[in-house]
């Protein structure tokens, strides 16, 4: 009897972490808009003090939660961007793709986008 309480216990167990694992698994990991909005002003505000010039206007504006990926590339892209700093990397562009775009083949030409500014 007790060996059979215990099995059970186990299924369940079992159960809850599969269904855990299942629905953690599904969700696209976005960004609330106030975090990212603060990410992408804090990586704006770092490249404008390293190049001496103002953020440019007009500032990025985050209406709708951005994929985490998508963030992480535009911030990273603002902060490598040379100097001076006038206007927003291409690559801040997938802040605003509400699906993730698949596997895109950065290693091609990610160095060099990640430099060409949107004036």
């Amino acid at each position: 009897m007790k060996t059979m309480i215990l099995k059970y216990i186990k299924i369940l167990i079992l159960l809850f972490f599969l269904g855990t694992f299942m629905q953690c698994a599904s969700q696209e990991d976005t960004v609330p808009v106030n975090e990212a909005q603060s990410q992408v002003y804090a990586a704006a505000k770092f490249a404008a003090e390293k190049c001496g010039t103002p953020i440019p206007n007009p500032p990025l504006i985050i209406v709708n939660p951005p994929l985490q990926r998508n963030l992480d590339l535009c911030s990273i892209s603002i902060t490598r961007v040379g100097c001076p700093f006038v206007g927003f990397p291409i690559a801040c562009t997938l802040i605003y793709l509400q699906k993730d775009p698949g596997n895109i083949p950065w290693y091609a030409n990610f160095n060099e986008l990640s430099k060409q500014q949107i004036k």
